[in-house]
């Protein structure tokens, strides 16, 4: 066996007692799956870092979004809301997200960064939902706090060093797919004057996802298979912050939707494009 030259790097994100982090995710959806056209949906959270009180290891966090940008188009239509916009607010699509927005999450993580509690709080608006329409919130939270050590190595690594991990991930407002994906660390990157360490990915998805269960799609409340599938992306690592700073994840795949016996099923395309960027790490006002 050759031997590897260089030094193995240990890569592995740490929260610490406090500390602020705010990321900013962005989720780009292009899909005609139930009518529901382009979706572009960017959240900037807030995570502060303290002690967990129960004694054991690990690090609780409080999460809770300061800001949420949703644009939908839909044919000839289009739904926007600006979460720092005071007239956003108060319409009937403006209610709708504020009822979840300002929810917070308290969660304990053990030393892996892996969710050992996950307790809701915050403010709750008035429920005014709209049929069609996503709800962003407590589940957006917790799937942000799931994702950011996802992926990483759990020992040193060389670079060039591959390692393969199996998984649920969620695909925007299609539902969640089984996964497995072949990690690769790539070495230092440059990421907007920042020294990171890179790792590449790649992989297949597999699975069912449920139709809409309204609406006039013949085949509403079952389930589509998927055809043709795979994602691929990336992590940065900031070394000195120790922490996640960019991953990007690409999904493309097709949804092959059952049509009238003894039809050919629908197919249609999903691409999805997800990134997560860390914007600082500040001691905790």
């Amino acid at each position: 066996m050759k031997k590897r030259e260089g030094r193995a790097t240990a890569i592995r994100p740490r929260f610490l007692p406090g500390n602020t982090y705010r990321f900013v995710t962005r989720t780009e959806l292009r899909t005609s799956l139930g009518g529901t056209g382009n979706v572009v949906v960017e959240q900037q959270v807030r995570l502060d870092g303290g002690v967990r009180v129960d004694g054991k290891e690990g690090v609780a966090m409080k999460a809770r979004s300061e800001r949420l940008d949703v644009e939908m188009r839909s044919g000839g239509r289009t739904i926007t809301y600006h979460s720092l916009k005071p007239e956003d607010r108060t319409t009937l699509v403006g209610r709708h997200f504020e009822a979840a927005l300002h929810r917070s999450v308290d969660f304990n993580l053990n030393e892996n960064l892996r969710v050992a509690s996950a307790v809701e709080g915050g403010r709750e608006g008035l429920a005014t939902p709209l049929p069609g329409l996503p709800r962003f919130g407590p589940e957006e939270l917790k799937q942000l706090m799931e994702t950011i050590p996802q992926g990483f190595p759990a020992k040193a690594v060389y670079s060039g060093d591959t390692w393969t991990r199996e998984g649920v991930r969620s695909v925007g407002s299609v539902g969640s797919l089984t996964f497995e994906v072949t990690y690769q660390f790539i070495g230092p990157v440059v990421f907007e004057e920042n020294q990171c360490l890179g790792i590449e990915f790649a992989g297949r998805i597999q699975g069912k996802v449920p139709l809409p269960t309204s609406g006039d799609d013949a085949a509403a409340g079952g389930f589509a298979e998927l055809g043709s599938q795979s994602m691929s992306g990336r992590l940065l690592f900031d070394p000195l912050d120790e922490m996640l700073r960019f991953s990007e994840q690409h999904i493309s795949l097709q949804l092959a939707i059952p049509g009238p016996e003894g039809s050919e099923p629908q197919l249609v395309p999903v691409e999805e494009t997800t990134t997560i960027r860390l914007l600082h790490v500040v001691p905790t006002a």
